[in-house]
């Protein structure tokens, strides 16, 4: 069938030919390519952002953490149906009981491994482990340039410290790095400083200030931590950009997501998504296969369609968004709410001139 949507691959410049082919060939069949494995809701830093950590008595709350074994059995049915890259997270990955063994097996099925992680616990048994079986890739979050900024948003002592021993562990075992950081009000004064130790270092580095309601258990006040008023201003370009070059709004939600079609989510209870930040659609891995899983998903992902108020919208044609939008900042997939519509509606009339 053909597809009238164009796939993430297509944006994929750093991709050789080899690995271009294959991953249009993932998407034309619709084979789980890429995955990411959240193991854990756990964490040693409480970043005031994130939207998934739990505490530890939290968690029976909302559900069980996969055992390495589940893991796995997981794990060996994503590959038998085509999974190559997978990136592992939490939470902080490195904080799952059994992490080691998950790791181990994990790196000896072959997989591409990308390790996101905040940096601050390589060292012992882990260093080794990752010195054996070095990740392709190791995302690090970094979130200030000093003790005193990582105590303002992360909430730990030390915590730059102990960010910028792990970072040189891996760099100097040669173990690539991307260093990536959330804009909040609590660091947004060190965000220089930040680019300058990734400089300095001579590391990738990319951040961003688009923070996301937490719908998965996490508590905290978005409105507190976003620096609204650059937002605001990239909302405003965003929607210039838009007046020239409008919005495709026959597209479906599900094709705005870089996994459409090629890749999933699978949550620390063993819930398949295909965005992290959401709670929908609740597919289970646990009780089911893999395979029926992934055709599960993307059925839903072809079959959800924009709420009826944004198909008939006089602003549809500046309104960009992605499914996690709606369910983050509306509440739901299937509506959305004045709050959202109006706030869009203001800046499009004002940069109409209206």
């Amino acid at each position: 069938m053909t597809e009238e949507f164009e796939p993430a691959c297509r944006r994929m410049e750093w991709l050789d030919p080899f690995y271009k082919a294959v991953w249009e060939k993932a998407y034309a069949d619709a084979l789980p390519i890429s995955g990411t494995f959240e193991l854990t809701p756990r964490c040693n830093f409480d970043c005031r952002m994130c939207y998934v950590h739990l505490k530890a008595e939290e968690i029976p709350k909302f559900g069980k953490e996969l055992s390495a074994k589940e893991w796995l059995r997981i794990a060996a049915q994503a590959k038998e149906a085509g999974t190559t890259w997978l990136c592992i997270t939490g939470g902080e990955p490195l904080m799952h009981p059994e992490f080691e063994v998950i790791y181990r097996e994990l790196s000896q099925m072959g997989f591409f491994i990308t390790l996101q992680t905040n940096a601050s616990m390589i060292r012992g048994n882990i260093l080794s482990l990752l010195e054996e079986y070095p990740p392709r890739l190791a995302k690090v979050t970094l979130y200030g340039s000093s003790d005193a900024v990582y105590e303002k948003v992360c909430r730990v002592e030390k915590g730059f410290t102990r960010v910028d021993e792990g970072l040189r562990h891996l760099w100097e075992r040669k173990i690539p790095i991307q260093l990536v950081s959330t804009v909040i009000r609590q660091n947004e004064d060190d965000v220089k400083r930040m680019a300058f130790y990734a400089f300095q270092h001579g590391l990738p580095w990319m951040a961003t200030g688009g923070i996301r309601q937490s719908v998965r258990g996490a508590s905290y006040d978005v409105n507190e931590l976003r620096v609204t008023e650059k937002l605001d201003e990239e909302k405003r370009k965003e929607i210039r950009k838009y007046l020239k070059n409008p919005v495709d709004i026959t597209r479906k939600p599900c094709t705005y997501c870089r996994d459409y079609r090629l890749g999933y989510w699978i949550s620390w209870d063993g819930i398949m998504k295909f965005c992290g930040f959401m709670r929908e659609p609740h597919i289970s891995v646990k009780e089911q296969t893999f395979q029926n899983a992934w055709v599960e998903l993307i059925r839903f992902e072809e079959q959800l369609q924009w709420p009826k108020e944004c198909k008939s919208c006089e602003a549809a044609s500046v309104c960009f968004k992605c499914a996690a939008t709606l369910e983050t900042e509306c509440g739901s997939l299937y509506q959305v709410n004045e709050k959202f519509c109006d706030r869009i509606k203001k800046y499009w009339k004002e940069e109409k001139g209206e």
